[in-house]
């Protein structure tokens, strides 16, 4: 007589680097596909070996060769400080979709022995290193690697959890995470868990029984915090490290559809030294006077409250701990509710930044200041009050795409996600 199989549900891993099954066999897709995919998490249309396929259509068959046969229903990891719009790609792409549930990556981090209530986790990836407890918070990968450690660690030790987990499982991290590890534990944390690949795929094989994944509550702060700050932070500027295509640019897709700009064109604006995409029908203007620094204003042409502002700063040598602690500065002599929801370790669809809201008569900026290379770069989202969805993928286009050139050069491409 034949054993009945236990039942279990796939544990695919999604981003920051792969997509692979954790639950059971080797399950990674090394090819074009999951390649394409994770260039395209961004994007309406991706390409594979040249041809165009819809991004959505993609990661239905990537996340579809991953399921096991036998499995009951379906679970995807995702990094913790992925946005909105890039869990919805994964979520419409979903090939069972009432089987299958998102989970970010903290959760299955948390997986373990360790009390998830008292957890800090650490995600390193490849630009940044976030910090997930009741918030989510960044660290660009821009200084040296000590400098990153210790920056995380100030981070760490300001939650008051004292069990760090490090996720260490992406290439090349695990110089830094041994870095962190040490820092973290100078810093009075009891416990510090540090998680390889190999552990990453036990946790995997655990976290697929279904008594851990159905009937296991998330853990507080790790998980529903992380999704409710990606939530709070992550639409912001949507300002990921991805690739731009040349002009014009096909409109990223969302998970909540801006109701201006459906599917709008997008172009390359170049100013001094930024270069980012905006709506190709959308005027442009210079303002030097009136609130608020010297900027570029490209308006809506169907409402004039619907904006994005650009402005640029050289700087030198700053880190964006420092260029945070100067705006707070600013902000703090400015009078109390204009600038408020300031955020100096934000992080917007995998790019760093510091974030900020700024409110005004009749309508609200949504700020997000990053750094690239010897430039300080800001953009404002504005919007009717209570009306950012008409804003909302002209912003993330344009904070995805915005980057620092020099003279006489054409826009680059940004880095890997």
């Amino acid at each position: 007589m034949e054993s009945a199989v236990s039942p279990h549900r796939a544990i695919i891993e999604v981003g920051p680097e792969t997509v692979r099954r954790l639950c059971c066999g080797t399950g990674t897709i090394v090819d074009a596909e999951m390649r394409a995919a994770l260039e395209a998490i961004d994007d309406r249309v991706a390409l594979v070996d040249g041809r165009p396929v819809a991004a959505v259509s993609l990661w239905r068959t990537v996340l579809r060769s991953l399921c096991c046969e036998d499995s009951d229903g379906l679970t995807v990891v995702h990094p913790s400080w992925w946005p909105p719009s890039r869990v919805g790609v994964i979520t419409a792409a979903a090939p069972e979709p009432k089987g299958t549930e998102l989970q970010p990556r903290s959760w299955l981090l948390t997986q373990s022995d360790a009390g998830p209530d008292a957890t800090v986790v650490v995600e390193i990836a490849d630009r940044l290193v976030a910090v997930v407890a009741a918030e989510v918070a960044a660290v660009p990968r821009t200084m040296a690697p000590t400098a990153v450690a210790s920056e995380v660690a100030s981070l760490v030790a300001a939650t008051l959890r004292g069990v760090v987990v490090i996720d260490a499982s992406v290439a090349g991290a695990a110089v830094l995470a041994t870095s962190i590890a040490e820092m973290v534990r100078e810093g009075g944390a009891q416990t510090v868990i540090e998680i390889d690949a190999a552990r990453l795929r036990q946790l995997g094989r655990g976290a697929s029984r279904p008594e851990l994944t159905s009937e296991r509550p998330l853990p507080t702060g790790a998980a529903d915090g992380s999704r409710s700050a990606v939530r709070r932070l992550g639409w912001l500027a949507a300002a990921s490290i991805v690739g731009t295509l040349a002009v014009p640019v096909l409109g990223a897709r969302s998970h909540h559809r801006a109701p201006d700009t459906p599917t709008a064109a997008m172009t390359f604006l170049v100013e001094g030294q930024v270069a980012l995409t905006v709506p190709a029908n959308w005027p442009t203007q210079r303002l030097v006077g009136g609130p608020g620094s010297a900027r570029v204003q490209v308006t809506s042409p169907s409402d004039p409250e619907v904006a994005l502002h650009v402005t640029q700063t050289p700087i030198a040598g700053e880190t964006l701990s420092r260029t945070a602690e100067r705006l707070k500065r600013a902000i703090d002599a400015e009078p109390a509710g204009v600038f408020v929801d300031f955020n100096p370790y934000g992080t917007s669809a995998g790019r760093p930044a510091v974030t900020y809201r700024e409110v005004r008569a009749g309508h609200q900026v949504r700020w997000t200041v990053l750094l690239d290379g010897v430039l300080r770069i800001s953009v404002g989202c504005q919007s009717r009050t209570g009306a950012e969805d008409a804003v909302r993928e002209v912003c993330e286009q344009a904070v995805r795409s915005a980057h620092a050139i020099s003279d006489g050069t054409k826009p680059r491409p940004q880095g890997s996600k």
